[in-house]
């Protein structure tokens, strides 16, 4: 069996699959996408942001870094900082993440701060500590099959036009679906939600539901935010009620617009309302 040390070593070695786009600019953003998904989430959203150079890597048991096993926020965040070290202008980005990644933005600038800039997260949703045991991992990888037997047609149509993808159900593992539950309950930190971090952010809930259940939860974005702040006086929360989870594939314009304005110090585009 390998000593810590040899674990660490070897884990130091391991490098996420990534994308990169617009080499040329001097500021770098890096994005982590939802659960289940991959880098190719934003494709939608990285034409809109042409004077920031872009980093765009698959989280541990996603895309095409399935290999890299177990899945934890904690891993995500090592491996997404030796990136930023890597390949990020200056060793150093902004931080653009969704849901599951918006989690692991959180746990990155809170460990790995002298990697991180400024952040615009969005989807956070904490889930009942409960449903890390029991049926909750059997309820999530059935729910994931459900979905993907719905016509892509209908699942758009009831989700405002969102672009929706699929996940790829070979890789819906039960291991991995005990991992994504137990990132996002209560009880993941101890009892403590998040450590505060330092990185001045914009915490966004998305607030429309309707026939699908598909808006974030308002209060834990306040939560959050309220964490944040004492790292980061700045940080803030809003909402945009015409907005689903999703919405880098609903309006992929106004994601990418809304995070240029809090990444260059500018108001929200018009319909967002401070928490």
């Amino acid at each position: 069996m390998a000593s810590k040390d040899e674990s660490t070593d070897a884990m130091d070695k391991v490098r996420l699959p990534f994308s990169e786009r617009n080499p040329n600019p001097t500021s770098s953003i890096l994005f982590i996408h939802g659960a289940f998904m991959d880098r190719a989430d934003w494709d939608l959203i990285a034409p809109h942001l042409p004077n920031y150079h872009l980093l765009l890597p698959d989280l541990p048991s996603h895309g095409q870094a399935s290999h890299i096993t177990p899945f934890s926020k904690q891993l995500s965040a090592q491996l997404l900082a030796n990136l930023i070290r890597d390949h990020a202008h200056g060793g150093k980005a902004h931080i653009i993440g969704l849901s599951l990644g918006a989690f692991v933005a959180i746990e990155l600038a809170s460990i790995y701060p002298d990697v991180v800039d400024e952040m615009f997260i969005s989807g956070l949703k904490v889930m009942p500590d409960s449903l890390r045991t029991g049926i909750g991992p059997y309820g999530l990888w059935v729910s994931q099959r459900i979905e993907s037997s719905i016509p892509l047609p209908l699942i758009r149509w009831a989700m405002d036009g969102a672009d929706v993808r699929r996940a790829d159900l070979s890789r819906v593992t039960m291991a991995l679906c005990r991992a994504m539950l137990t990132t996002v309950t209560a009880g993941d930190s101890g009892g403590e939600w998040a450590q505060p971090w330092l990185a001045r952010t914009c915490i966004i809930s998305a607030g429309k539901s309707g026939i699908v259940p598909s808006a974030d939860h308002p209060e834990d974005a306040v939560k959050f935010r309220d964490i944040g702040r004492r790292g980061n006086g700045e940080t803030v929360a809003y909402t945009h009620p015409l907005m689903r989870h999703p919405w880098n594939r609903q309006d992929p314009e106004l994601f990418a617009n809304a995070a240029k304005c809090w990444f260059e110090r500018q108001p929200l585009p018009e319909g967002f309302l401070e928490l």
